[in-house]
């Protein structure tokens, strides 16, 4: 269990360097350009080769082709190895290269299906800007795509940090053409170049440490069986990432109908939700994939266990006090973020109106209630994924989906954006749940963890009182936050819980 615990501190130090860079990117852009519809609509035409990057990457095609790629190696040794990645990368990009440019030629109409409604639909010019963005942005698509398959080899190697922190050039590339545009006009098309330029860094980097790792291009005149069988297991994964996806759409569509800057506002929130999602749960769900596909190849059950039991008490132990910080904390968060360092770093008062933050702030609260739900679906999914079981998960991934729209149809009416916020966070409880109860072979072993989590919930208590006193006390939000932390675990020494040696 070492291995998993070591994994896990160098994947998500290389995560927390993206992210944090990331944060910088996600700041300037609200620094210089607000929340407006000139935002709303960027954001949109960046989220389409995205969307169809968790087709091709990071969702469906990570988790059908990582076991492959490591009884590959356990099996045949670097060469088979090499040979299946090559033949993946080739079929990889002539997809999704066919897919950039249906998306490039019919771009006006593609903008037209998120973007429904009346309010940007009469606006030419703003329609018109988010069609020339798609036709910049769109080949990031296949920078990405690339990118994805030689990040799955350094993550079978145990290399988790460059695939990670070279995301951080993305970020770096994106803040500096929020730069340039803060000095042209603030015309929004320098940052979909920045986007590009960034793809194209990041994948010169990633493919120069894949070759440092042992892969050298391997072609033959017949294609790898298992590349077959490869998509053959894509076809339902990608079932349950299209529902996820569905729900994106479907929420940006109605989003589209609210106030024009609730996109922005949305997007702004989950931006920092996402932070503690990225940086610790989604980590641990993909090195915990990683190990539990290794832990497949070798039929050893007893360590798929430990491997689920471990990541389960790495979820209540970091990610509760990240939804107490953020639900309790989250207006002053906003502020500090999208106003704050713009006075402070740039001397000049931020685009990011005060209305933004009340509303950017409560989208962050219900996004942030259903954090340990999102958590808990990630590597449940993980592990049904390990086992080659892609069924599962889009079963418990519809339902989810049918919860989310009627709950936003609903809550939307009620509390406008934050309700299509709350909407998602509720349908993770009903995804987790689900996966919960499916999963074959595994039982959380409370009996000899409930001590645990009864001292983890107590420094939860402690920590949140701190958090109210701060907050009474006018205390300045990173002094709050360094407090809580230092609380938080501090009591869990006290009471003799070495993290470290509880995972390893």
């Amino acid at each position: 269990m070492t291995n998993f615990i070591f994994s896990f501190i160098r994947s998500g130090a290389g995560v927390l360097i993206s992210r944090v860079f990331g944060l910088i990117r996600d700041v300037a852009i609200g620094v210089v350009f607000g929340a407006t519809a000139v935002t709303d609509v960027f954001f949109v035409a960046l989220a389409i080769p995205n969307l169809f990057r968790e087709f091709f990457v990071e969702g469906a095609m990570s988790s059908a082709f990582m076991p492959f790629l490591a009884e590959k190696y356990k099996n045949g040794g670097k060469t088979a190895q090499n040979l299946y990645l090559t033949q993946i990368v080739i079929m990889q990009t002539f997809f999704v290269t066919v897919i950039s440019i249906i998306i490039m030629v019919f771009a006006d109409y593609v903008l037209r299906i998120f973007l429904r409604g009346k309010d940007y639909l009469s606006d030419t010019a703003l329609m018109s800007m988010g069609a020339d963005l798609i036709h910049i942005m769109m080949p990031f698509l296949i920078l990405i795509c690339i990118i994805g398959m030689f990040s799955g080899f350094l993550n079978i190697n145990r290399s988790y940090f460059i695939s990670y922190a070279s995301s951080a050039l993305f970020n770096i590339c994106m803040i500096l053409g929020a730069w340039a545009a803060y000095h042209n006009s603030k015309d929004i098309t320098y940052l979909a170049y920045g986007v590009i330029a960034g793809g194209v860094l990041q994948l010169v980097i990633v493919y120069l440490v894949a070759v440092y790792y042992g892969y050298k291009p391997k072609f033959s005149k017949t294609f790898d069986e298992d590349v077959k069988k490869t998509y053959f297991l894509l076809v339902p994964s990608l079932a349950g990432v299209s529902i996820s996806q569905l729900n994106f759409v479907i929420g940006r569509i109605l989003t589209s109908y609210l106030t024009q800057g609730s996109i922005s506002w949305l997007f702004y929130a989950s931006r920092l939700f996402q932070f503690p999602l990225g940086v610790f749960s989604v980590t641990l769900g993909v090195v915990s994939l990683t190990e539990l596909s290794k832990a497949r190849a070798d039929n050893d059950i007893v360590r798929r266990n430990q491997i689920i039991n471990k990541a389960f008490l790495s979820l209540f132990i970091i990610i509760i006090p990240a939804t107490i910080g953020l639900i309790g904390l989250s207006t002053e968060l906003i502020r500090f973020v999208f106003q704050d360092l713009s006075s402070f770093f740039l001397h000049r008062t931020s685009a990011f109106s005060n209305e933004s933050v009340i509303k950017t702030s409560i989208a962050l609260k219900m996004y942030a209630s259903g954090l340990i739900f999102f958590s808990l679906a990630n590597l449940l999914t993980r592990v049904f994924h390990s086992e080659k079981n892609t069924k599962t998960p889009v079963k418990c991934a519809f339902f989810a989906f049918l919860a989310n729209v009627m709950l936003s149809l609903i809550l939307m009416q009620f509390l406008a954006h934050a309700g299509i916020a709350l909407a998602g966070a509720l349908s993770a409880v009903v995804n987790s749940l689900l996966l919960l109860y499916h999963i074959k072979d595994f039982k959380f072993d409370l009996k000899n963890n409930a001590q645990i989590l009864v001292k983890v919930l107590f420094a939860n208590i402690l920590m949140c009182i701190v958090l109210v006193l701060c907050q009474y006390a006018g205390i300045y939000v990173l002094i709050n936050i360094l407090l809580c932390i230092i609380v938080y675990f501090m009591v869990l020494k006290i009471m003799k819980i070495n993290i470290l040696r509880l995972l390893r």
